[in-house]
């Protein structure tokens, strides 16, 4: 039985060329295969090649997994999905085939790749095998190869080192956006902004040109790349048009309107432009959403019409959110999601597309040292039970962002705020098609005494349902353990110690930093003082994990490791995982995130919501809050299906047996008498104790 899947032949990702000048580019393995070979010029190859061969073949063995085929008689495009039968015709057979990255290439995303195509006549056959694709003749006959290296994955947008282009590039991010209706706020609107890279000229791929909205809007800012950095994410999301000059205060304005925005000029700038994209964000999602929910009252308040503010251009609406009230407007809104403090370079210009994709605010990297007085302090305080750092050195307060999470990427060592560098964003996007079947997590014991721990997160692991391996390791040597993180696992959950010299083994210490790649996304250093092999894990290749600051008590690991293995299982990011789980315990601020913390290992859970739960005499206060990574997307509550957008906490009472049915009803996060539990489990408390 042939099996054919049709693809739309204008799909797939953007392939910018570049033509090597070194010897010839087609698969040797493929040009080996055929005879009396010579050399022909590209159009014997209805694509755009770099090279091109013809010769005589029965049988070629292609080295590429996945392969279109396209009938040039009719020029219908098909993808190979099983052994197929072609009849008589011609046939361009096509695939991709990934190379080493190129490092002199300057740019550390750059992953080469190679286009093969074969021209050739059916009938045929195509057989897929590990090796390749198998295209089997009826006898030997004339075909010809050709191929194209190209760098694939996301559009580069290239600009020079200077203010001017990095205002060129922020510029051209928006391309991202399917649309400039207030859909755009909405995340499944906004693809991955292109990457960002540097050289000597600006060089905008044609797609990146064309998909650019035009919005008439302009935000001019002083020639600082501090200014650029604030301004990013409003420019981004407005599809604004950002140039730089000398002048002291950002302004913003749009074609055919009234609008001439001036802004103070830094660092008040940064909490005036943050307030913006607020305020114009979410009028945006009430102004796309027809629910009940979406807050009649207030847009009654800011004299908003749905269906007329609809039609207005992306100016024209810009000018209209500016007249509404915008104290009333940033009361009603939900809490950002995400703040990132930044020590703005042109080097980190890298991470904006990363930044933007989240639609995080960005702030400048300000903060006070803490000492361990001020950490304990702040643990006795604080609504969420920690101690803080037992590190001698001082650790930092960030400043001036308000947002749920928070992000450090910046020199310096953050409380309450993921450490961030350039190269956990690179390494995410390396990671961006990994596509294991099933998930490979890896638990290593290397400390008996914390057996209890390595029991209970396998059995979380294992009994999740999901497609998911778990490997039980004990007592591994420092060579054992450098595999377990240069192998291609999803998570790695270490259980030990650490010193200086690293994470602790029988026969010594594992230091990070002489790994040669880490091949694993995730990890959880479960040991005292792990936070400097941690960050060495990231600049190996790991995304995100968590680590410890100093000593912990085996008892209050084994606390928070069991809870932070449910949380991931459920699809909470590293971040938020590590935030509730650390709540089981009263030093939960010796436990902090390196690397990008907004990376979950599987997708968000269906219900990303956290209960706060408190006995009241009239039943039970509850307060439901939704975070997760999508600004824009809106969740149904466990209490009574109301929809809650990104952010959003909502109040209600409710009587017991309405608690108590609702939290059996769903697997979620719950807060109650300050401690941590998971709503099932709580559910069975309260029932028991009736």
């Amino acid at each position: 039985m042939v099996t054919w899947g049709v693809t739309d032949a204008s799909t797939g990702g953007t392939e910018l060329a570049s033509v090597s000048d070194e010897e010839p580019v087609c698969s040797t393995a493929l040009l080996e295969q055929l005879t009396n070979r010579r050399q022909k010029s590209g159009e014997a190859i209805p694509r755009p090649t770099d090279e091109c061969y013809s010769g005589e073949a029965a049988q070629l063995l292609v080295p590429c997994d996945d392969v279109t085929v396209t009938a040039l008689d009719c020029n219908a495009q098909y993808t190979l999905a099983t052994a197929s039968e072609l009849p008589a015709g011609s046939f361009l057979l096509s695939g991709t085939t990934e190379t080493t990255p190129d490092a002199a290439s300057g740019d550390p995303l750059a992953s080469n790749a190679l286009r093969l195509y074969v021209r050739f006549d059916g009938p045929a056959s195509l057989r897929p095998t590990c090796d390749g694709t198998v295209l089997s003749l009826w006898e030997s006959k004339s075909v010809t190869v050709g191929s194209r290296e190209t760098t694939i994955g996301l559009p580069r947008v290239q600009v020079p080192e200077t203010a001017a282009g990095l205002a060129t590039g922020i510029s051209y991010l928006s391309a991202a956006h399917h649309t400039t209706s207030p859909s755009r706020s909405h995340p499944n609107q906004r693809d991955h902004p292109p990457l960002l890279t540097t050289g000597e000229t600006v060089s905008i791929p044609d797609s990146i040109a064309e998909q650019r909205p035009t919005t008439g809007i302009e935000l001019c800012l002083p020639s600082t790349v501090e200014s650029l950095f604030v301004a990013a994410p409003l420019a981004y999301y407005l599809g604004a048009e950002v140039c730089v000059d000398d002048r002291e205060r950002p302004i913003l304005t749009a074609t055919g309107t009234d609008v001439r925005h001036e802004f103070s000029p830094l660092p008040t700038f940064q909490k005036e432009v943050a307030s913006l994209l607020q305020q114009v964000f979410y009028l945006d999602c009430l102004v796309r959403r027809m629910s009940p929910e979406s807050a009649p009252e207030l847009l009654e308040a800011c004299s908003l019409d749905r269906q007329s503010v609809r039609t207005l251009s992306p100016a024209g609406r810009l000018e209209r959110y500016l007249s509404t009230p915008t104290e009333t407007v940033r009361a009603a809104a939900p809490e950002w999601h995400l703040s990132t403090h930044a020590r703005p370079s042109h080097d980190r210009a890298r991470c904006l597309p990363f930044l933007l994709d989240k639609l995080s605010l960005v702030y400048l990297s300000e903060g006070s040292e803490l000492d361990r007085n001020d950490l304990l302090d702040r643990t006795l305080s604080d609504a969420y039970p920690t101690r803080g750092s037992a590190r001698q050195s001082s650790v930092l307060d960030p400043r001036g962002g308000n947002s749920r999470v928070q992000a450090w990427l910046a020199p310096g060592t953050p409380i309450d705020a993921f450490k961030t560098t350039t190269t956990a964003y690179e390494n995410r996007y390396r990671f961006r098609d990994r596509d294991n079947d099933r998930m490979q997590v890896s638990v290593v014991l290397n400390d008996t005494q914390m057996s209890d721990e390595q029991g209970t997160v396998t059995e979380i692991y294992r009994a999740a349902d999901l497609p998911m391996d778990v490997t039980v390791s004990e007592s591994l040597t420092t060579v054992e353990l450098a595999d377990v993180f240069e192998a291609e696992n999803d998570f790695v959950h270490f259980i030990g110690h650490c010193d200086d010299d690293g994470l602790r083994c029988p026969d010594g210490n594992l230091s990070a930093a002489e790994l040669s790649h880490a091949r694993t996304p995730t990890f959880f250093l479960n040991a005292c003082g792990s936070y400097e092999e941690g960050l060495d894990l990231v600049e190996r290749g790991a995304v995100a994990g968590a680590v410890t600051f100093n000593d912990v008590l085996d008892r209050h690991a084994a606390m928070v490791g069991t809870a932070f293995a449910r949380l991931l299982s459920n699809g909470f990011s590293i971040q938020r995982a590590l935030q509730l789980a650390r709540r089981r315990i009263m030093m939960g601020h010796d436990y902090a995130v390196v690397g990008d913390g907004t990376y979950a290992l599987l997708p968000s859970p269906t219900d990303p919501v956290v209960v706060w739960v408190q006995e009241t005499a009239d039943g039970y206060d509850l307060v439901c809050e939704v975070v997760t990574p999508r600004a824009g997307d809106g969740y149904a509550l466990p209490f009574d299906g109301e929809v809650a957008l990104n952010g959003r906490r909502t109040e209600k009472t409710v009587t017991e047996e309405t608690l108590v049915d609702t939290l059996e009803s769903v697997s979620v996060p719950v807060i109650f008498d300050g401690g941590f539990h998971w709503s099932r489990t709580l559910a069975t408390r309260l029932r028991a104790s009736a």
